[in-house]
């Protein structure tokens, strides 16, 4: 059986190419320009307070921390990680784009009334490593990958961090791409690319010397809307369904996806995951040349 060399590949073309198509083919901007709102950014957070999958990532983060030791949270969110972690940590930088989750983080800072917690309001591209304040014994970015230059994005973690890196993306196609991509074309008239995967990252990594560890992860969610018209309305600004039409196709996905529960309507998805992570002591590129 002939086998394909991936050795000459350039997998970090491969990711822009693939955010881009993403972009382009979606709503036009970057993931983060998807958490703007406010009340949709608490939502998120009330929801990973009860989530079972969020619980064990928390506990799998915390348990890299040594007390008093310095941790960089990239794409921290509304802080339903930073937070537990910053309580371990002697500090700890959050890092994180979005107007929404920026709010829903500054005030968890402020009610758990926190001093120990940098806050840096900007994409990772845009962050200079001065500011960081490094170095850090403990990188983590949390379904956070939304960077366009991955290499560059990696480089700028490696550059900082003395102790490990932990990155957590998708595996395969999401429920929600898979989503995107039967219902974006049916409103719009144009396909839907997905967000790139974990095996560009793997291989971008093993293409710089550097051989993480890989764990995969499953998990299930389940999304409950108080009536078949609440789900209808999130579905319509998610997808941009404004006119009659564009309502009718909806509800007609909805109406085979939904399941009746307790007078509520409830949406189950599988999805899958990896974990990548890999201590800088045991990198084989040197540090000084990033």
């Amino acid at each position: 059986m002939a086998t394909t060399n991936t050795d000459n590949f350039d997998w970090n073309k491969i990711w822009i190419d693939a955010q881009w198509r993403n972009i382009d083919s979606g709503h036009g901007g970057e993931c983060w320009h998807s958490w703007a709102n406010k009340e949709t950014a608490k939502e998120y957070f009330y929801h990973s307070l009860q989530s079972p999958t969020a619980k064990e990532r928390i506990a799998d983060i915390c348990s890299l921390i040594q007390p008093g030791g310095r941790v960089l949270d990239i794409g921290a969110g509304p802080g339903n990680i930073a937070v537990p972690v910053a309580k371990i940590a002697g500090h700890l930088t959050a890092v994180e784009p979005a107007p929404g989750m920026a709010e829903v983080l500054q005030e968890q800072i402020t009610l758990e009334n926190m001093d120990n917690i940098l806050f840096i309001n900007k994409k990772w591209d845009d962050v200079d490593t001065e500011e960081l304040l490094p170095p850090y014994d403990l990188t983590f970015a949390s379904f956070s990958m939304g960077m366009i230059d991955l290499k560059t994005s990696i480089e700028k973690m490696m550059a900082v961090t003395l102790g490990t890196i932990v990155i957590f993306w998708h595996a395969g196609i999401q429920s929600w791409d898979q989503e995107s991509m039967d219902i974006w074309p049916l409103l719009h008239n144009k396909p839907y690319y997905p967000v790139p995967e974990s095996n560009i990252i793997f291989n971008l990594l093993y293409s710089m010397g550097i051989y993480p560890d890989v764990k995969v992860l499953r998990h299930t969610r389940k999304t409950v809307y108080d009536s078949f018209e609440k789900a209808l309305e999130t579905y319509a600004g998610r997808y941009d369904a404004k006119d009659p039409e564009q309502l009718r196709v909806l509800e007609n996905y909805l109406q085979g996806k939904l399941y009746h529960v307790e007078g509520k309507r409830m949406l189950v998805s599988t999805d899958v995951s990896m974990r990548l992570s890999w201590p800088m002591c045991q990198t084989t590129i040197s540090r000084s040349g990033l």
